[in-house]
């Protein structure tokens, strides 16, 4: 009976350890579209010889899981048609990796460019499963491709994010930044459209 025991015993020795190990690993282990969970900053570009139109945007993820996540979006554009209605839309908003809803552009807001060709507009939405590819289309979703902000390198305009406190692999104490800085105009100056 006591060597039964201790075998036991041993064999807890061994296994406890192992299971929290693989727990440890499964439990950590987040999809790299996860990386959006943040303060993302957006600066688009324009397709090649589609004209001037700047902008800039900042989607921040406010906590949740996947299909209860709240975010906050915010972007401000210039050099666009004066009147002309503009939406931004995501690509992969919704739907599994891999489903056609994981490729289908999905608007998060609109707007009316005003005299002078700026605008930009404001939203609080539930639920983004990737943020790879943000583009400002002229009339509705299925209208032209004006700008477009992208995270992969060598994309067109570009994406980054900086973990804020809701980020699941925050640092600790870890305080929200802006991932740009904070615009009182929210239209970019000459010298931000030139740089």
């Amino acid at each position: 009976m006591k060597k039964r025991n201790s075998v036991n015993r041993a064999l807890m020795i061994v296994t406890i350890p192992a299971i929290l190990a693989i727990a440890g690993v499964i439990g950590g282990f987040r999809p790299v579209s996860a990386e959006h969970e943040s303060t993302n900053a957006l600066a688009f570009a324009a397709p090649a010889g589609s004209g001037d139109a700047s902008g800039v945007g900042t989607v921040t993820f406010h906590g949740g899981d996947v299909d209860t996540s709240r975010w906050t979006a915010q972007f401000a554009f210039s050099g666009l048609a004066p009147g002309q209605r503009y939406v931004v839309v995501v690509e992969g908003r919704f739907g599994e990796d891999g489903s056609p809803e994981a490729r289908a552009f999905t608007s998060l807001c609109s707007f009316e460019a005003d005299a002078s060709g700026a605008g930009g507009c404001w939203w609080y939405h539930k639920e983004l499963r990737r943020l790879g590819i943000v583009q400002l289309r002229s009339g509705d979703e299925a209208g032209a491709v004006v700008l477009q902000a992208t995270r992969d390198p060598g994309g067109l305009g570009s994406i980054t994010s900086v973990p804020n406190t809701f980020s699941p692999t925050a640092t600790p104490n870890a305080s929200p930044e802006p991932a740009t800085p904070i615009v009182t105009d929210p239209m970019p100056s000459a010298d931000q459209r030139d740089a």
